[in-house]
């Protein structure tokens, strides 16, 4: 289970790349909006942190991890 989903532009910036921590991709979107559509949901369903990596060089982050009183109500 992956740590981090992080949405990066490709190195020629055409497109967006979803991945996780350790290099596997998830694929690849014309805007970043729709990579970011796709990370939410991966970060979501696998409780990781969502790391969108901007051309300028800054991040945003979110996380999708559940504190303890979410998963012991089962939220």
């Amino acid at each position: 289970m992956a740590a981090a989903i992080h949405v990066v532009p490709d190195d020629s910036f055409d497109d967006w790349v979803v991945r996780g921590d350790i290099g596997h991709e998830f694929g690849h979107y014309g805007t970043r909006e729709a990579a970011e559509l796709v990370a939410q949901a991966i970060a979501r369903e696998r409780e990781a942190e969502l790391i969108i990596h901007l051309p300028d060089g800054r991040t945003s982050r979110k996380s999708f991890k559940k504190g303890w009183a979410a998963r012991l109500l089962g939220r």
